[in-house]
């Protein structure tokens, strides 16, 4: 999938921040609750999905204290059950408990240790505390995961090592070609280093070995539209939900294409259908929030960028369109603050630093400013090169 809109024109990028809130309920806090918890451990589901769900219906309903509170009495009395323990550890991660719910997930470790959901998430806290090499043990754990594939890029490239590790994988692909998961894992990194013309030719390849692999077919659809070829893009992804209708990564790359083509109300109904079939996806969030932008509703957007980032601190299209909204509002402090958080977790990317670097120069702070464009002329991206290049010439010449 291709996590949030990445807007071909700076203009047309929609944003937000804002930092994970609120004081989680400590392990004493659970421990030495008052009376009243036994007789609400006697009100609580006797089933794992029971439980889960009472937890997502409170955290929908705004309770999320309260969510956290029952789940973690629930997985008190059933220590082996790894659903509800591994909701509870997302839950603490939404509350910025990052202790509780690193501690949460090696508890399933412990019973599970071959759980690849747990790894991931596990690898998301790693990521979001810059333990990169531990963050990368763990999603490595989590493969065959698409998703960790795009994480372990993003650390790679943090580390400095992202050209050895994409080596790695292309070796495998050429040494393997009749082996479907080497063409598509080598075209899945080729699309998250933006290299969308390359990713098209290996995910090509690993769907004439398997015509049916409806995460190729979301991966192939999300390539094209990152060349702006939207008729093709929808081509595939339809082919994707016609074989898996409820499949979150093609319905969000579905919305893209559709805002793609203008089609507002088509692109939101696919994006309320990812929700439905994906409570926890941040990426349709992001989505939801920039569709609320076209619409002229920047609160609205940035309570969706809020929530994104709730679930998924790590995600970067939240903290673009977070900042570019404050920043359209003269909220420059906070603009400052979402695209800076954002470079915590992608410190390379040009486009962060370039819209950071316009909220430094409409503050008149032309030197950091001028740091900032210096950083994204060397983004992958060519519109953020241009910009910055026109940006420095343009602060040159008033110097």
């Amino acid at each position: 999938m291709r996590g949030g809109l990445l807007r071909s024109s700076l203009t047309a990028i929609v944003l937000a921040i804002a930092f994970l809130a609120c004081g989680a309920m400590t392990q004493a806090q659970i421990t030495h609750a008052d009376s009243g918890d036994s007789k609400l451990q006697d009100q609580l589901p006797s089933d794992p999905a029971g439980a889960v769900d009472r937890a997502r219906k409170r955290v929908a309903g705004g309770d999320l204290p309260g969510a956290v509170k029952d789940l973690a009495l629930y997985v008190a009395g059933h220590p082996k059950e790894i659903e509800p323990a591994r909701y509870l550890g997302d839950l603490y991660y939404r509350q910025s408990d990052l202790v509780a719910a690193e501690r949460t997930y090696l508890s399933i470790l412990k019973i599970a240790p071959n759980d690849k959901e747990t790894h991931n998430r596990l690898g998301g806290i790693y990521a979001v505390q810059d333990r990169v090499p531990e963050a990368i043990d763990q999603f490595q754990l989590s493969l065959p995961r698409s998703d960790a594939l795009g994480r372990l890029v993003l650390l790679h490239q943090r580390l400095g090592d992202l050209d050895s590790f994409t080596n790695t994988y292309r070796i495998r692909a050429m040494e393997h070609p009749s082996e479907f998961s080497d063409q598509y894992n080598y075209g899945l990194i080729l699309r998250n280093e933006r290299r969308p013309i390359e990713a098209i030719e290996y995910l090509q390849r690993a769907l004439s070995l398997n015509t049916r692999a409806c995460p190729a077919l979301s991966e192939l659809g999300s390539a094209y539209l990152d060349l702006n070829e939207t008729p093709k893009a929808l081509n595939v992804l339809q082919r994707c939900l016609s074989l898996e209708a409820g499949n979150y990564g093609a319905l969000v790359n579905v919305a893209d294409a559709y805002i793609e083509q203008g089609q507002i109300a088509k692109s939101r109904a696919a994006l309320d259908s990812a929700v439905s079939a994906n409570p926890d996806g941040s990426e349709a969030l992001v989505d939801i929030g920039y569709l609320e932008d076209l619409q002229g509703h920047w609160q609205s957007a940035i309570q969706y960028y809020l929530r994104a980032i709730s679930l998924d601190p790590n995600q970067r299209d939240a903290y673009v369109n977070l900042g570019y909204d404050y920043d359209e509002h003269h909220l420059f402090g906070l603009a400052e603050a979402a695209f800076i958080k954002g470079l915590s977790i992608a410190p390379s990317d040009g486009r962060l630093h370039y819209l950071l670097g316009v909220t430094y120069a409409e503050q008149g702070k032309k030197q950091l400013a001028r740091g900032e464009y210096e950083r994204a002329k060397t983004s992958d991206e060519p519109e953020v090169r241009q910009a910055a290049l026109r940006d420095l010439a343009l602060l040159q010449r008033q110097s």
